[in-house]
């Protein structure tokens, strides 16, 4: 069996690494797996996988078509399926896997971004999959209530979720102290001046009582969408002394990072995902529904308190009683990694 991998690949971003690192480990496992093939923007990855071969975007129609007809499976995800408009360009890729004979799979992807009266052109990428796997229990009811998607379909755990051994090393096992000494932050690259103000409003609090210091991490990284375009604009309200901007060469250094941490506030999904996964006590920033929201629900822990709308102030008191009364929610993870494996297994048994 062989697949070619796609999606939000070779863009810097530390949830869709964590991706490509999970998927390509796994495969590498599979005796039924003989070669995986990997389209990413840029070739960064390092991988000795002798069934793993990765290949960058500037690749030729000609070199595309050819690994197209030398795979079995064309997959995409995981991540979020995010477009308002009809996505040609994987209708296109569609129509050619179908020409060719292969099939089509979503893996671990989330439909958070969906908007009502966009029901038509997520049928017509859906009616054109083989195989469907969601991340979240609202992506898996819009499937269903709005889609009636009637192929191979099923919820699955986010991606990161699949291996947790490479999380262990990392886990925050630091018995709880008196002071939040150190607090990560990971806003989005697109955030004005205005949005780091008010963030560091929040963030003074903690400077002034335990004297922090402020970690500044990019979920996403990269020339024209690095995260830490908008940490410049929020470190300029900060005191110098309590402030560190961060980068990261790979999704692991990332881990490392907020695994030192007592805090965590997130804004991009996976930085709040793997605060959990160190066990770090952490809020998430984000609308409501979103896919922060969702996710925190999903797990369990402090829910209420652990989302926080756009711009909506947070106290002091709120973040020392997630501080204090945080646990890493062992149970939702094992879970979640469970049903990702369960679902990649599932995938394997259509080629039989």
């Amino acid at each position: 069996m062989k697949i070619l991998m796609m999606g939000y690949y070779g863009c810097n971003n530390v949830g869709d690494d964590i991706f490509v690192n999970q998927l390509t480990k796994f495969w590498e496992s599979q005796q039924l797996i003989e070669k995986v093939f990997v389209l990413c923007q840029d070739n960064y990855y390092h991988s000795t996988a002798k069934k793993i071969k990765f290949f960058s975007n500037k690749l030729t129609k000609l070199q595309r078509l050819w690994l197209m007809l030398n795979s079995d499976f064309i997959v995409w995800g995981g991540g979020t399926l995010n477009f308002s408009s009809k996505p040609k360009n994987l209708l296109r890729l569609q129509t050619f896997t179908k020409l060719m004979g292969k099939r089509f799979c979503f893996l671990g992807v989330g439909l958070e971004s969906f908007k009502p009266g966009t029901e038509k052109n997520l049928a017509q990428i859906f009616e054109n999959a083989d195989f469907l796997y969601v991340r979240d229990k609202h992506s898996y009811s819009l499937v269903s209530e709005k889609i009636n998607y009637a192929k191979s379909f099923h919820l699955g755990g986010d991606l990161a979720f699949l291996d947790l051994a490479i999380y262990e090393k990392y886990l925050n096992k630091k018995s709880t102290p008196n002071h939040l000494n150190n607090i990560s932050f990971s806003g989005k690259f697109w955030w004005g001046e205005g949005r780091g103000e008010f963030y560091a409003q929040q963030l003074m609090p903690l400077i002034e009582k335990f004297n922090s210091v402020i970690h500044l991490l990019p979920a996403h990284q990269g020339k024209e969408r690095n995260d830490n375009q908008f940490h410049q604009l929020l470190k300029k309200y900060l005191p110098e002394d309590n402030c560190q901007i961060h980068s990261w060469e790979q999704p692991e250094h990332f881990v490392e990072i907020l695994s030192r941490m007592d805090f965590h506030f997130g804004n991009r999904l996976h930085s709040v995902i793997i605060a959990d996964l160190v066990g770090v006590p952490n809020l998430g920033i984000g609308d409501y529904p979103s896919k922060i929201s969702n996710y925190i629900e999903k797990t369990g822990i402090l829910a209420q308190q652990r989302i926080a709308a756009f711009m909506e102030p947070i106290s002091l008191d709120r973040i020392e009683h997630i501080y204090h009364q945080y646990q890493r929610p062992e149970e939702f993870i094992l879970n979640e990694s469970n049903r990702s494996r369960e679902c990649l297994e599932k995938l394997l048994q259509c080629d039989k």
